[in-house]
Order: C-alpha cells, then structure tokens, then sequence
C-alpha cells in the first residue's frame, strides 16, 4: 500500500494555489540483494544465486544493447533506452562526439504499468490504494484543530 502526505500549494502564480495535493511517501530504495531474497520468498523453484545470475545477465544485456542504439522493451515494465542530445557547432569539423553529446537513461511505461494501467488494473481485480501516512502533521489534523471540530 503507498503512502501519501497532503500539501498546501503556496505558489501564488499558479492555478492551484491555496488547494491542497497528495505527494507520494518514498518507502525507500531496494537493492538487487534485497529484490533476489523478496523474489525467492515467493515459493520460488530457483535459487538466490540463480535469481542472482538472471537478473545480472539481464541487466548486462539491456545495457549493451541500449548502448548500441536499441530499445528494450520488458513486457509490463518499461522500454529502456539512452537518450542522444548534442551541443550545436558552428563548424562542422568542430563537431567531437566526446565533447558535444551526452546521453542518459530513458524509461517508458509499458503494458500494466503504463500511465492509465491503474484503472485498467483495478477493473481487472487487482488491488492499487494509497493511505495518507500517519507520520506527519496533517493538514486535515490542523485544520480541524484550528476550527475547534
């Protein structure tokens, strides 16, 4: 279940000033050791060290081919690929690869994980629900405080 804390929007030039919105509570980072021992807790027939080698050759092999110019699309995950962006020159012999291009990582959703999926994903019975996290002032307790409700 993800966790949401509500927030006052103060930024006088926008349209949603002084509404209230949810952001998202991060439940922290897992690791590839931690991701191998959640997926062998799942009555799995493999290993640690075999989940361990499959998911280490995958991501070799998603690396390498991103790095050649490919997409890789993991069904119900994403499509992983690098970005190409380059400084402009005036001279075209002035152009270094090096020097003027630079990449990054790119995901896009895909299959259940896709922006709209969620609906889609509850209509077929799966479960997605956020609750507001008990770990913070709310401004729902401060409001209610300050109405003397």
């Amino acid at each position: 279940m993800g966790k949401y804390r509500l927030y006052k929007n103060t930024n006088m030039k926008s349209a949603g000033f002084n509404k209230f919105y949810a952001k998202k509570v991060s439940q922290g980072l897992m690791t590839v050791d931690e991701l191998i021992k959640h997926m062998a807790g799942h009555n799995s027939a493999f290993s640690e060290g075999v989940i361990r080698g499959v998911i280490t050759d995958m991501v070799n092999c998603v690396r390498e081919n991103a790095y050649e110019g490919r997409a890789v699309k993991i069904d119900n995950l994403g499509i992983f690929s690098v970005s190409l962006k380059s400084k402009g020159v005036a001279d075209v012999n002035e152009f270094n690869a090096a020097k003027d291009i630079t990449s990054k990582w790119q995901v896009r959703p895909t299959g259940n994980v896709m922006r709209n999926a969620i609906e889609i994903t509850r209509a077929a019975g799966a479960t997605i629900s956020w609750t507001e996290d008990k770990d913070y002032a709310s401004p729902r307790t401060k409001n209610t405080e300050e109405n003397g409700d």
